[in-house]
């Protein structure tokens, strides 16, 4: 498909003014479409995760001629509605509903491809299916209350337990309240409904499910079924690199290329880049704003509505890996909102490479971290957002956006840093790889470094397995001055050398720890470094959450990541229970 025209993507606000949705308007180069394509996206962490693959897929049917919208329903990413909302699970099949009226308004001809939670959303509305031209389940979720089941137990082995007295329901990258996972509990695909409804249907499905009882049921039914493999590595990677399944959305695109018909018409698209959220119990009302910078970087800034004083606090957020804004980073576009009804602003933005930044790369789509690039565009950014003068600039991240926040902290007096599971201790830059990924803990194992690394790599799988069982003894028990020494060459991770690099430039950053992460900053000595800096009356402000995950995904964490950033503003934290209030 290289030989296609290319295409335009346009980000955009749409559907009920009172309550706008977040979507992006793939389009052929030249306008010509011949049908409407809408992309059900999955929930939670599995949405933040498909979010490039499915934007690929986007990219390659616009090539193909369709007008494909991508879209995050009510409650999820950069839509309106918090995601704790009791009716959050029927605002997403309204969203649905306004993503399909949407691309009717350019196209007659509408398909619908549902990934994963997003396949069993896309098949309950009957009426809307028998409008379909064609439907593609793309390892659909059949049973709700089998997802809703599975993404609990998983929150409580991977991110961590909750509390007993906690009305919610937790999934792994969002927070339910009981009656929206109740009715996502409810939900369930059948064959017999899903053959009814659209003129053609592709069901491309896990090879140890292809033999079930809905896969055999479908293709009885007379709906094609293709196995796609194993879709864990892009679903659900349990490191910070995904697969692209190639493959996969090449057979989509070529069977929705050879279902829909090839007539086309023009379809002029007007995107809207602002929306206004009305007045509510959280405060006045609030304006959010699209912005692409010259250099592609999709940004984001919330504020009030009303005229500001050019003195109004300014937040910047950068991300880490592949965050965005959905999943667990829906953190962020909360806190926004909420920094926002409180009379401050805030800019949240995608790397390069990450989210609707940047054109798609199936083979090298990964977002190198700790770069020279990576610190320009973060500063491109914050000059872009900077209005006036503001009272002071809090610059906040996770892991590796702790990092950038640290960098941009240090370039202007007024400044704040937060930095949130910091694992890198140096302010230099680096060239990333996946070795060095991996040896700090944000990449694959040892394995997989070496195999998809070659022979040319520096460390040998042997060398790895060592320094993974007898780093961290080494260092307990290293004279700290020689940890100092070792972590200034870049061997070690020293908190002390990014510290005083801070304290130097006038900074006193809010460092917020996991108790994981707490564990590894004590490790490389940072409770003496925190302590030398006391007696110079620099002393950093430490906290540590109760309980937590390193990518902030828990509810204790995230609650303190938004006390933390509201205090570093000086904005009023009272009020705060959880994050339902933005």
């Amino acid at each position: 498909m290289s030989d296609l025209p290319e295409t335009t993507s346009l980000p955009t606000y749409f559907g009920p003014k009172a309550a706008p949705l977040f979507g992006v308007v793939h389009l052929p180069a030249d306008a010509q479409v011949r049908g409407g394509v809408v992309m059900c996206p999955p929930l939670g962490k599995e949405q933040a995760d498909t979010t490039r693959g499915m934007k690929y897929l986007g990219e390659v049917l616009a090539r193909s001629g369709f007008l494909v919208l991508r879209f995050d329903y009510a409650c999820t990413g950069e839509s309106s509605g918090s995601q704790e909302s009791p009716d959050a699970a029927q605002r997403w099949l309204d969203s649905i509903d306004s993503a399909v009226s949407y691309v009717r308004e350019h196209t007659d001809s509408v398909s619908l491809v549902g990934l994963r939670a997003g396949a069993l959303l896309g098949g309950q509305n009957q009426d809307l299916l028998q409008t379909l031209d064609a439907l593609v389940l793309w390892d659909p979720v059949a049973k709700g209350r089998h997802y809703v089941r599975g993404q609990m137990a998983l929150h409580n082995m991977s991110i961590g337990m909750v509390d007993a007295d906690d009305p919610r329901v937790h999934l792994v990258g969002t927070s339910l309240a009981q009656s929206a996972a109740d009715a996502l509990a409810r939900m369930h695909l059948t064959a017999q409904t899903l053959v009814e409804g659209p003129k053609a249907l592709l069901c491309g499905i896990r090879d140890t499910d292809v033999s079930g009882r809905f896969a055999t049921e479908l293709e009885a039914a007379g709906a094609e079924v293709f196995p796609i493999g194993d879709p864990t590595p892009f679903v659900a990677s349990h490191t910070v690199y995904f697969e692209f399944p190639v493959a996969v959305i090449e057979r989509i695109a070529q069977w929705l290329d050879t279902t829909v018909g090839a007539q086309t018409r023009s379809a002029v698209v007007a995107p809207s880049n602002h929306a206004v959220l009305p007045d509510s119990p959280a405060g006045p009302a609030i304006r959010k704003s699209i912005h692409t910078l010259d250099d592609g970087t999709i940004v984001w800034i919330t504020e009030p509505d009303s005229e500001r004083p050019a003195s109004a606090p300014l937040l910047v957020a950068h991300s880490t890996a592949n965050d965005i804004r959905t999943g667990p980073a829906r953190l962020w576009a909360d806190l926004a909102e909420l920094v926002a009804r409180r009379g401050g602003r805030a800019v949240r933005y995608d790397r390069y490479g990450v989210g609707e930044t940047s054109p798609v790369d199936p083979v090298d789509d990964f977002s190198p971290l700790h770069t020279t690039e990576s610190i320009g565009q973060a500063r491109a950014v914050t000059e872009f957002a900077t209005v006036g003068v503001p009272s002071r600039v809090v610059h906040a991240g996770v892991c590796s956006g702790s990092w950038l926040a640290a960098h941009l902290g240090t370039r202007g007096a007024q400044s704040r840093v937060v930095m949130i599971n910091p694992l890198m201790w140096r302010l230099r830059t680096t060239t990333f790889d996946t070795t060095k990924a991996s040896a700090i803990g944000a990449g694959p194992s040892v394995s997989e470094v070496v195999e998809s690394t070659g022979p040319d790599n520096r460390l040998t799988a042997l060398q790895m397995k060592l320094r993974e069982r007898f780093g961290p003894l080494l260092r307990a028990h290293m004279p700290y001055p020689v940890v100092n020494l070792l972590g200034a060459a870049g061997v070690v991770q020293a908190p002390k050398i990014l510290l005083a690099a801070l304290a130097k430039r006038g900074v006193t950053p809010d460092l917020l720890f996991s108790p994981w992460d707490y564990e590894r900053f004590t490790l490389n000595r940072g409770p003496r470094a925190i302590e030398a800096l006391g007696r110079r009356g620099r002393r950093p402000n430490v906290r540590v959450s109760a309980s937590g995950d390193h990518p902030a995904m828990h509810w204790l964490i995230r609650e303190s990541v938004v006390e933390v950033c509201l205090d570093a503003l000086g904005l009023t934290t009272e009020g705060l229970n959880t994050l339902e209030e933005a």
